[in-house]
């Protein structure tokens, strides 16, 4: 598909060709005479706009300043990450983005658990509640409060009843209460919000930015680091080739008006 340069320039030819076919043909009058005049100031500006365009993007011999792009692409890279920083992640416009955003900022919308289910705080408190809770972690317990209270003064009534009976009382008394408390634990571990004011602590903001432009900073310097004078060519011609297409386009406009005007300045017509 042509652009919009190349059919403006393919109009201004045409103006030339039949103005130069008509000066052959020697037919006489203003029309030939404009025709030839405006065909050649378009084509001459308009060409010479396509040939500047050219010229920025790829290196044509003999023309000493061409393939500006591929040939300062090292400075290009450092601007492209100068532009990034400096004008998307100042510490203005990033301290602002926080105050705007942490205020309501829940961190379990950043949290998921392994498996991908369920409540991640719910199975955090059952993982350590089962590891705290066993066995083999509460009968150690149970026994040394029962020699405290053994060797107490109670401890001579108590001991008629039998130290395995007491354990065993004790025991069960306290893993029922335990297995009972459990589910209450993981009921309230559902309802919890890992807001700041819930936590009761503040995001260090400073800390927040300065980590933040560091690791971009660092992303865009590896990544720039890897991009070709090829691939930022490209990169150009994505953004702006396009648009250049309109520099051809008035360069035949403009080269054409003055075109119009030439035969009547110096006396032609």
């Amino acid at each position: 598909m042509l652009n919009k340069g190349t059919v403006s320039n393919l109009i201004s030819a045409t103006l030339l060709v039949v103005g130069l076919i008509l000066g052959f043909a020697d037919v006489e009058g203003t029309v030939p005479t404009l025709l030839l005049s405006v065909g050649m100031f378009a084509f001459s500006g308009g060409i010479t706009n396509s040939i500047a365009v050219k010229m920025l993007f790829d290196k044509v011999p003999g023309l000493y300043g061409s393939g500006v792009i591929q040939a300062r692409f090292t400075e290009i890279r450092r601007e492209i990450k100068k532009l990034i920083l400096e004008q998307f992640f100042t510490e203005a416009h990033l301290r602002d983005f926080l105050q705007s955003r942490t205020k309501d900022l829940n961190l379990l919308e950043f949290i998921r658990s392994k498996n991908g289910s369920g409540n991640p705080v719910e199975q955090f408190v059952d993982k350590q509640w089962k590891k705290l809770t066993n066995e083999d972690v509460i009968k150690p317990m149970l026994a040394e409060q029962v020699d405290k209270i053994l060797s107490s003064p109670m401890g001579g009534m108590l001991s008629l009843i039998g130290r395995d009976t007491i354990d065993g009382l004790v025991s069960k008394f306290v893993l029922s209460f335990i297995e009972s408390m459990e589910s209450k634990v993981k009921e309230e571990a559902r309802k919890v919000s890992l807001d700041s004011d819930s936590l009761g602590f503040e995001l260090d903001e400073d800390q927040i930015i300065k980590k933040l432009r560091t690791e971009v900073s660092s992303l865009l310097e590896r990544r720039l680091e890897q991009l070709t004078p090829k691939q930022v060519k490209q990169i150009m011609e994505d953004v702006i080739r396009n648009h250049l297409g309109w520099l051809v386009v008035w360069g035949n406009v403009f080269g054409g008006l003055i075109g119009f005007i030439a035969p009547f300045v110096n006396g032609s017509i």
